[in-house]
């Protein structure tokens, strides 16, 4: 199974960069997420998950640092979300921590909303943006 590096985008539509390393099972995604279609971006990463839920059935650890997701984004990470679940559900071990700039309530709200809808446990971490 190959890794899946996807180099974050700019300009009138804003794709998050992805990492998700097939060895380590360290998996990030960092960036905006403001994408006209989020499921044609999302489906080669659902389609990772997916696999190596299948073929490596690692442990996961999953870092998100997001900086905006607009609602369209969100839905697709929700679908992401319960594939994980499903994985921790089938015995799969998994961390996840969602990052967020500490003066950013949405940001914080999306994750708490995503932990309680989801029922996996996220751990939530502020942080400063750097000036």
């Amino acid at each position: 199974m190959k890794d899946l590096h996807i180099e974050e985008t700019t300009g009138t539509f804003l794709t998050p960069a992805v990492k998700l390393n097939a060895t380590t099972g360290k998996c990030s995604m960092e960036g905006e997420s403001f994408i006209e279609n989020p499921q044609a971006f999302y489906a080669p990463i659902q389609e990772w998950i997916n696999t190596y839920i299948k073929e490596v059935k690692g442990h996961m650890e999953w870092d998100f640092r997001f900086l905006y997701l607009n609602s369209s984004s969100s839905k697709i990470m929700s679908t992401v979300f319960r594939t994980l679940k499903d994985y921790e559900n089938e015995g799969g071990k998994l961390v996840i921590n969602w990052h967020y700039p500490e003066d950013n309530t949405g940001l914080l709200e999306e994750g708490e909303c995503f932990k309680l809808v989801s029922k996996l446990s996220i751990n939530l971490i502020p942080y400063e943006l750097a000036d």
